[in-house]
């Protein structure tokens, strides 16, 4: 097959060329998508960032960014879900309260229900 026969031929070039796997052509291909680079004058494989392992330190810093915004926004929702959570134990207990006076077997079945919801919390 052409895998084959290019490793073939990759290895009796001077300077030698590195040797591929399909896996190496299936990353290769987000090259043919861009249009201007069909249409440059530079040969593009030998940039920096054509490099499968420069490719692979970039992916990989992209991941570390979008992880550290996550963990920003992580932070922020936080609060908000400790917020809900303490607003929601005191709506409960009100709720609770006005109940055991004006209906007080359901005032305490859900205050039992809710006893086992907030050992959860």
């Amino acid at each position: 097959n052409a895998l084959n026969w290019y490793n073939t031929q990759a290895t009796a070039l001077v300077p030698l060329r590195p040797q591929l796997t399909w896996k190496d052509i299936v990353e290769y291909s987000f090259l043919g998508e861009f249009d201007l680079l069909c249409q440059s004058r530079s040969d593009i494989h030998t940039s920096d960032w054509t490099k499968p392992a420069h490719c692979e330190a970039m992916v990989k810093y992209f991941k570390i960014q979008c992880a550290h915004e996550e963990i920003q926004r992580l932070n922020i929702e936080i609060h908000w879900l400790h917020t809900a959570i303490h607003d929601e134990e005191l709506k409960v207990n009100a709720t609770i309260d006005a109940l055991l006076i004006s209906n007080r077997p359901v005032g305490l079945e859900l205050q039992r229900q809710w006893q086992k919801c907030a050992a959860v919390n």
